[in-house]
């Protein structure tokens, strides 16, 4: 999975190359390399998959879509983008074309089977983000399970030494002893504080990884309703 351009022999011309840029910037799809010499293919995030060199900016049934070109998609690809362009073309050719059942049922049967891919497509999308559920829920458990040390001890050791400096500097060799002890107690808090703090962050890089992971090539912004 990539958001980089691939080879610009795969690209579409104008003003098709435009738009699929718009669309990837908008989050509402993707391009996956699938090898050298291969076609890439552009992954629609509510379900279609349209090799890229086919992919048109055309006049739909439900106004100017990205579509493909060919009436006929490869196994695991699409004509449309969505379930909803697929089952508009499907409504369209049955009222215009009620012959097709007859003629040509595979054409209608072809726009069936790309709506159920695309159905399974967002199922499986869907059983990802459960489980990106999971995994963070169970990180934020592990979190919220640190504990580290309450630090009003350690400041208050400080406020020791400090204030045995202050008021009794001609003592510090004879309380050279306390005045360890003091600092100690502080280092041992200091301690248990770095490693609270480096088991969140530990915790916490684990969260990023899995939002990376889910996340994959696709451009997210926030707000954004287009991009799942």
């Amino acid at each position: 999975m990539t958001t980089e351009i691939p080879d610009e022999r795969w690209m579409p011309p104008s003003p098709h190359r435009e738009e699929i840029l718009k669309q990837i910037e908008r989050g509402r799809c993707h391009i996956e390399e699938r090898g050298h010499g291969v076609a890439p293919l552009l992954v629609f995030e509510d379900g279609g998959v349209i090799e890229l060199p086919k992919v048109r900016y055309r006049n739909t049934r439900r106004g100017m879509q990205l579509a493909a070109a060919e009436e006929d998609a490869p196994e695991e690809q699409t004509r449309f983008s969505d379930v909803c362009g697929t089952l508009d073309e499907l409504k369209g050719l049955l009222k215009e074309q009620p012959g097709l059942a007859k003629s040509d049922p595979a054409r209608l049967i072809g726009l069936l089977n790309h709506a159920a891919y695309m159905i399974r497509r967002m199922q499986r999308r869907r059983e990802h983000y459960r489980k990106f559920a999971r995994d963070v829920a169970d990180l934020c458990r592990r979190m919220a399970d640190i504990e580290g040390p309450d630090p009003t001890e350690a400041l208050q050791k400080l406020d020791a030494i400090r204030s045995f400096l202050a008021e009794r500097p001609e003592s510090v060799s004879g309380g050279i002893e306390e005045l360890y002890a003091l600092a100690e107690g502080v280092r041992d808090a200091a301690n248990a504080l770095e490693k609270c703090l480096a088991g969140n962050k530990e915790a916490a890089i684990e969260i990023g990884e899995a939002y990376e992971t889910i996340k994959g090539g696709r451009t997210w912004k926030r707000n954004d309703k287009g991009s799942s």
